[in-house]
């Protein structure tokens, strides 16, 4: 969003980050094994291509680096507050936003733009007596790399993105690793590799670079037709991820144990080269049921069994909304006097992911229904902040007070969303956080990148109220 707003010439903006670097997710996660699941050339912005990524998938090192190197090259880190937190922001009559920062301090802004994201603070899982344990625990957000897990029991709670990541790295060098799966995943392989060094030197050239970075987008649409229910995609990706298995893994039970009970795309699809051969190592045990408590020096499985451990590390996932206890990263007051908790409570919809009625003014980055499912941040990212520095430029030219999507407009977008939303695989019977209580889809645009953008090209000013 900054470096659009620099891009149109527009300097006067503020951005508050509450690290104490640009990055997100990539500054604040740092576990062993992390890298993309999308490949490095289409995991970045358009304007900004990078030849230099060394891999395939690039690594969490890489993937922050390349985020500074944006912020600097384009001008924005001057404009950056780091380490400063917005508490609350209330909506005033004479159109502007005011903001208390956790300082105690007060700003005033005529627009804010959240881009906080939805998923941020570790979550644990309810375990009676947590606490109980003797030995070290930690969450894979918030990695101790001063512990040196060599020779020590290990116990990984979880199976997700961050486990299948974490699970190989640990068993390199732990005594015993002990990985407990509630529900198995669809685990692709990534297929990682280093780019040789006449590689890097042909992307060097825009005409090969956007050769490669044509033909891996293409490839990533295979989730997208999953997530359609083509027949086709899923047999393609059942297969992929059956064969890589049973390449791996030779127990039919631990096989049975990993196989989930739902089609891919249900659930968020993982990648990874080496986790079914983690698994098949000696030192390494599939505890396929969950945990319900911990011992002063063991995990405990809802079966009864339990092993002793010196460590347990938490892949559990984040909370939903950006706090410790799940409220929002910003409790927002709009022009009515709700708050938008109260507001996406009666009615969870946002006007093409990025404008909630009742909040004039106030925009978001990959909001509700805002991102495809198969799409990079990156892309989406950039799709949203052109649509939203357009109505940026248009509130400046006109001098206009406010600028609010229009409830009709918006329960309207959100029905016709919702009705493909309710065909595609997500609204599939499966554990996931994917669908609201009564079985809406909130966090995805049902179709590709390329029809989000061609969609957001145009304002349309008639769903919107300008004063």
């Amino acid at each position: 969003m900054a470096i659009e707003l620099r891009r149109r010439g527009i300097d006067d903006f503020v951005v508050y980050e509450k690290l104490p670097d640009v990055g997100g997710t990539w500054y604040r996660n740092t576990y062993p094994g992390l890298h993309c699941d999308i490949p490095s050339h289409v995991y970045c912005y358009s304007f900004e291509p990078n030849p230099d990524f060394s891999m395939v998938y690039a690594s969490q090192a890489e993937i922050q680096a390349y985020i500074r190197s944006c912020a600097d090259k384009h001008g924005v880190l001057d404009h950056i507050r780091f380490e400063t937190s917005v508490e609350t922001a209330r909506y005033g009559v004479e159109g502007a936003w005011h903001l208390e920062l956790a300082d105690g301090s007060n700003e005033t802004h005529r627009v804010l733009v959240g881009a906080t994201g939805g998923l941020t603070e570790p979550h644990y899982p309810r375990l009676d007596g947590r606490d109980r344990f003797d030995g070290l625990q930690w969450h894979s957000g918030s990695w101790r790399h001063d512990v040196d897990l060599s020779g020590l029991r290990v116990a990984v709670v979880g199976s997700a993105a961050s486990a299948v990541q974490v699970v190989p790295e640990v068993a390199k060098v732990a005594a015993e690793v002990f990985v407990y799966s509630r529900t198995p995943n669809w685990v692709t392989p990534r297929h990682n590799r280093e780019y040789t060094d006449a590689e890097r030197a042909a992307m060097r050239t825009p005409q090969e670079w956007n050769r490669i970075r044509r033909g891996l987008y293409r490839l990533g649409l295979l989730w997208q037709e999953a997530f359609e229910k083509r027949p086709k995609a899923i047999e393609d990706l059942r297969h992929r991820v059956m064969t890589a298995m049973r390449d791996a893994i030779d127990d039919e039970d631990v096989i049975a144990a990993l196989t989930p009970d739902y089609e891919p795309g249900c659930k968020r699809i993982l990648v990874s080269d080496d986790y079914y051969p983690a698994l098949a190592r000696h030192n390494v045990t599939l505890v396929p049921l969950g945990v319900t408590e911990p011992t002063e020096t063991a995990v405990v499985a809802i079966d009864g069994s339990r092993h002793d451990v010196d460590v347990v590390i938490y892949c559990t996932g984040y909370r939903l909304g950006g706090r410790e206890d799940g409220r929002p990263a910003v409790e927002l007051t709009g022009r009515t006097g709700d708050s938008m908790r109260t507001a996406l409570a009666r009615a969870p919809e946002a006007y093409r992911g990025v404008a909630v009625p009742g909040f004039p003014n106030y925009f978001t980055i990959a909001g509700i229904n805002g991102a495809p499912g198969h799409a990079p941040v990156f892309l989406v990212a950039e799709v949203a902040a052109d649509y939203i520095a357009r109505w940026v430029e248009r509130l400046l030219a006109d001098n206009l007070t406010s600028i609010e999507a229009r409830p009709d407009a918006t329960h309207q977008y959100s029905e016709e969303i919702q009705a493909e939303l309710q065909q595609m695989s997500w609204a599939e019977d499966c554990p996931g956080w994917y669908r609201d209580r009564n079985g809406r889809i909130l966090p995805f645009f049902p179709g590709t990148w390329g029809r989000l953008r061609r969609e957001m090209r145009d304002l349309h000013e008639e769903d919107f109220l300008l004063s």
